[in-house]
């Protein structure tokens, strides 16, 4: 067995009695609703089966306020090994185990970094290193319009929210969210040599995609890796072009043009007349 070099012990955060009694009476309120709409909708289409639904929601709700009060993360870090564990109670949920050598970065990540624009496997394992719902939504927004995008997200975009650890499986380059602390982040330093704080966005091809392109106009500090699907040189090499091409017609060429304009100017006029 391996060594354990460091163990990190992040539990949930305690209720108080007002704080409770309020969790509480929101999950009831947000029951009575969610029924009323089942209700509502079963009379309208006749389909009992709609009552699952109903069902389906308060185990979401419970679920999402025994994570508030239950869980806890655990991080122990091991000679060649670094295992991530998600638990609810005394039972593991959730379990990351990486390898030392099979991780390429480990630096802080923010509230408003859409990592999915470049990994395709990333994993949360404390919720509190996601987005918030407000900065997904901005996300959305940010393919209509940029400035609406960053008043909705605010100013906590630029606010840290923990790590991201960028490792290899296999073919597959994958990420994972965790908040370790600072005796932790020492340890993995010492570990990790030059991988600790290093960004390897930059090493490896840049993200060519519509999304990551209203992203970088949302918020272009957080996004310096992606580019457009038509760049802004190429545009600007494009209206040169155009320029260049007029200014080289020849003056009959002109002329010509010119008078295809005005007999389609005279042409209606005739018309007229004629009538």
């Amino acid at each position: 067995m391996q060594g354990i070099i460091l163990q990190q012990r992040n539990a949930a955060k305690p209720l108080t009695g007002k704080s409770f009694l309020l969790s509480i009476a929101g999950i009831l309120v947000r029951l009575a609703i969610a029924q009323m709409i089942v209700n509502l909708l079963i009379a309208a289409t006749g389909e009992g089966l709609l009552n699952i639904v109903f069902y389906v929601y308060a185990i979401v709700l419970l679920v999402a306020f025994m994570r508030r009060t239950v869980a806890s993360y655990v991080y122990t870090l091991k000679e060649d090994e670094l295992v991530l564990e998600r638990r609810l109670g005394d039972s593991t949920v959730g379990l990351v185990q990486i390898p030392l050598d099979h991780i390429v970065s480990l630096r802080e990540v923010r509230m408003a970094e859409d990592l999915k624009t470049t990994y395709r496997q990333v994993t949360h394992i404390d919720p509190d290193t996601k987005p918030a719902r407000r900065v997904r939504a901005a996300f959305v927004l940010s393919l209509i319009s940029s400035r609406l995008s960053r008043l909705l997200a605010g100013r906590c975009a630029q606010d840290v929210t923990g790590h991201v650890l960028v490792y290899n499986e296999g073919s597959l380059r994958c990420a994972c969210t965790f908040r370790p602390d600072e005796q932790m982040c020492s340890a993995l330093a010492q570990k990790l040599g030059e991988r600790y704080g290093f960004d390897e966005r930059m090493t490896h091809g840049r993200v060519h995609t519509l999304y990551a392109r209203a992203l970088e106009r949302a918020f272009p500090a957080l996004y310096p890796y992606v580019d457009p699907l038509v760049k802004p040189e190429e545009v600007a090499w494009a209206r040169e072009e155009i320029a260049k091409q007029k200014a080289q017609k020849n003056p009959a060429e002109k002329k010509q043009d010119k008078a295809a304009d005005g007999d389609a100017q005279k042409a209606p006029r005739r018309r007229r007349k004629q009538g």
